[in-house]
């Protein structure tokens, strides 16, 4: 996290729900409601494929905007579920949703799981997970598209779903901060350059953003998905910002996306070598070796950086998905351990 040199350049994991249901025999109800089962499983994928850096309890149904927050969601079959809509449709709507005395729901599930995995793994592993940030909330309070929508039409409806959201995410970042991990990311989950224009972001996004972090304590919950709109009038770091949002989540895996992403870094994480979801799914082996160690031949040879192996999506869709992902993880770990630095 600090740069400095490492023994071996870390393993890290993001999304991983679906791999760990399959991988250890959980049903996607079973991750999202036995946390002591959830959490066994997240332990055993740590230690079996030798993570340095994990991202625990991944499911947006889970991050405090369960439905016993008000929000409908969807289950499709034994997929995860999908968010359907949000509580507030006018602003009369606003004055209904109270912050929870208590968590409860999901979301008590979320936390339960965090607590146990810190407990096995917090002195071994670098952990972290997701206090969902204001304008993801506001979003699941009014409905990505209706927020998306009064952004524009309704600005003034707006800032009265984001100055709700404020004292929600201030809400569950205390509660997160409860469970022991340090500092936990303040994942504003809808924030990208493709859905969010930089300089909206700066003007009426990042005020709400910052205002969470001074309740909580500046420095205890970083805002690593602001990197992604770069600098408030600058147009130059905003191309740097996208480019580093294809170079963290993999989207375009390619040397010329890193090179351009070089000189910018996200709080919260060290910087990224990453393999999409999509090219761990896709590629054989000897591509992803291939890619892995030319993307690492540029980042530590020519730049004099020490990054993360980046696993951003670590997905499966059955068990035979699984087996076949698990493979590419420890051939990826075999790779990072014969890496010279």
């Amino acid at each position: 996290m600090a740069g400095q040199k490492p023994d071996k350049l870390p393993l890290l994991t993001s999304a991983s729900n679906s791999f760990i249901c399959h991988r250890y025999g959980l049903s996607v109800k079973d991750y999202l409601t036995r946390p002591k089962e959830c959490a066994r499983a997240h332990v055993a994928f740590a230690r079996d494929f030798h993570l340095d850096y994990l991202v625990v309890g991944t499911g947006y149904i889970w991050y405090g905007c369960g439905p016993e927050m008000g929000m409908e969601w969807r289950f499709a079959g034994e997929e995860f579920p999908g968010f359907v809509k949000g509580p507030v449709a006018r602003p009369a709507d606003l004055e209904k949703i109270e912050v929870p005395r208590r968590p409860s729901g999901y979301f008590a599930t979320f936390l339960e799981v965090n607590r146990l995995v810190n407990e096995a793994l917090g002195d071994q592993v670098r952990l972290t997970t997701s206090v969902l940030g204001p304008f993801s909330m506001a979003c699941f309070l009014r409905g990505i598209q209706e927020t998306m929508l009064d952004l524009i039409r309704d600005p003034g409806f707006f800032q009265a779903c984001l100055a709700k959201a404020v004292d929600l995410s201030e809400y569950i970042g205390r509660q997160v901060l409860a469970t022991g991990l340090e500092k936990p990311i303040l994942n504003e989950i809808f924030v990208s350059p493709e859905m969010i224009r930089p300089d909206d972001y700066h003007r009426l996004i990042a005020p709400a953003i910052a205002e969470v972090q001074a309740r909580l304590g500046a420095d205890k919950v970083p805002n690593g998905m602001g990197a992604f709109m770069g600098s408030p009038g600058d147009p130059e770091s905003q191309k740097g910002g996208r480019a580093l949002f294809n170079a963290f989540f993999g989207a375009k895996e390619s040397l010329a996306a890193i090179r351009q992403a070089v000189a910018f870094s996200m709080p919260g994480w060290p910087f990224p070598a990453s393999l999409s979801g999509r090219a761990l799914a896709a590629w054989e082996i000897d591509r992803i070796l291939s890619f892995l160690g030319e993307a690492l031949d540029f980042l530590v040879r020519e730049e004099g950086l020490y990054p993360s192996i980046s696993l951003v999506a670590v997905l499966a869709h059955s068990s035979q998905e699984a087996e076949e992902m698990a493979r590419k993880m420890r051939a990826i770990h075999e790779f990072r351990n014969n890496y010279r630095l």
